[in-house]
């Protein structure tokens, strides 16, 4: 029965590319006859004849003018924050997002494992909402929650911070942030080309936490160097579910201090936001960097470092990131989630991409490597192919995607965990 159904996968591709062709992209296939062209003049009055330029294009709603400027003007808007409310002195924003996914999944997929389902069915994967803003144009804020319940003893809040930036040269935030260590992490989620980030990303990648930042872009536009401070990190039991949501409302109650530094360099202009060129601007651009984190906990004491290069051009797009830590228990830990010895880990993946449609339609394919234990041969260490059709409805705002997933053990035994997904997206 699953074998069946992963064979329709390509079928369903196919016909998920075909009725997503915009109309103003539309080639007819054959020029149509003399007997069908004066049949047609005949039947349609003489003002609504098209032009000879236009013979052989089909005639649709989609094409007019009218309907692209209306496109283009909702789109702006959304860009720009359809609740956004102010003036130059204070502005705010509403915004939320939604993530749903329905698949198939193998006998052997577990959350615990990094799958992203763990039995045939639904799941809302994401549900934000929250508010943004400026002050002065110097003092940026925002507050983002998850308001439904992903089982982490962090609670709802996802993001809740302050950022001074008064120039290029100075800028410093604190609260709640993101911990600036991998980049593709620190992506928003809702821009990515697949139907989330890699799975060896969500397990090395520490999520938000609260510190201080501090930024700043000696090169304007072109390089960015960021330091921070932040409560100690703690790990979960399993490896890919990552770190641990801890409360901070109470402060740092069982870990020490952890350090963060991170520089990014963008030599030809801003890349842009996202993984994929959606625009399909007709120039090269280029962005890459890395990071080094230092956690001092009074359970596990770990360092890492990352490093990445993106690049983007005519609707291509390339991102290839690294991640690797060392991780060592400490002799008194103060609490039960550590490591049982000292570890290496590292992970890799690479995603490339590009779209068929302009701002429409676009298709890509990652393949990541991941280690759990470097000093260990077993099934922990993996090969995980991603390949995802997108449908861009209004950019990444509204879209669709499929997604088909299969994971290599490379030792150890084989499991049944591959995995066909569709995952549709609503934000503003």
């Amino acid at each position: 029965m699953k074998a069946s159904i992963l064979h329709l996968v390509p079928v369903a591709c196919i016909l998920f590319a075909a009725s997503s062709v915009r109309a103003d992209e539309w080639t007819a296939s054959t020029p149509p006859t003399d007997d069908a062209t004066a049949t047609q003049a005949s039947a349609a009055p003489e003002a609504e004849v098209a032009p000879a330029a236009d013979a052989g294009k089909p005639r649709c709603p989609m094409c007019s003018p009218a309907k692209k400027k209306w496109r283009a003007g909702l789109m702006d808007l959304l860009e720009g924050g359809p609740a956004r409310i102010g003036n130059d002195m204070f502005n705010l924003s509403f915004h939320t997002r939604i993530q749903a996914w329905g698949g198939w999944v193998g006998d052997d997929a577990l959350l615990s494992q990094g799958d992203r389902l763990q039995e045939s069915g639904f799941r809302l994967r994401r549900a934000r909402f929250g508010v943004d803003g400026q002050l002065f144009k110097t003092v940026s804020y925002k507050l983002e929650l998850d308001v439904f319940d992903q089982e982490k003893t962090g609670g709802p809040l996802y993001e809740a911070y302050i950022d001074w930036t008064p120039s290029h040269w100075f800028g410093f935030a604190i609260g709640m942030q993101k911990f600036p260590f991998v980049r593709t992490e620190m992506n928003s989620s809702s821009n990515v080309a697949h139907l989330d980030r890699a799975i060896g990303v969500n397990a090395m990648a520490p999520g938000s936490s609260m510190g201080v930042t501090v930024h700043t872009e000696p090169w304007k536009d072109h390089l960015t160097i960021t330091l921070g401070v932040f409560n100690g990190l703690q790990r979960r039991a399993s490896f890919f579910q990552g770190y641990e949501g801890v409360g901070i409302s109470l402060g740092n109650k069982f870990e020490r201090m952890s350090y963060v530094g991170r520089v990014d360099l963008e030599p030809l202009g801003r890349i842009g936001a996202g993984e994929v060129d959606l625009k399909a601007e007709k120039s090269f651009r280029l962005a890459l960097g890395g990071g080094g984190f230092y956690s001092n906990g009074k359970t596990t004491e770990m360092y890492g470092a990352s490093g990445y290069v993106q690049m983007k051009a005519w609707g291509f797009h390339f991102l290839g990131e690294a991640i690797w830590d060392h991780a060592r228990p400490q002799a008194k830990p103060t609490t039960t989630n550590t490591v049982a010895s000292e570890v290496d880990r590292v992970v890799a993946h690479a995603t490339v991409g590009h779209m068929i449609l302009r701002e429409m339609l676009g298709i890509s394919a990652r393949v990541e490597y991941i280690n759990d234990n470097m000093d260990i041969d077993d099934d922990g260490d993996q090969i995980i192919i991603a390949a995802t059709l997108a449908h861009y409805a209004f950019g990444h705002h509204l879209k669709t995607l499929v997604e088909y997933q299969k994971r290599l053990e490379l030792h150890g035994a084989s499991q049944a965990n591959d995995a066909v997904i569709v995952g549709v997206q609503l934000g503003f």
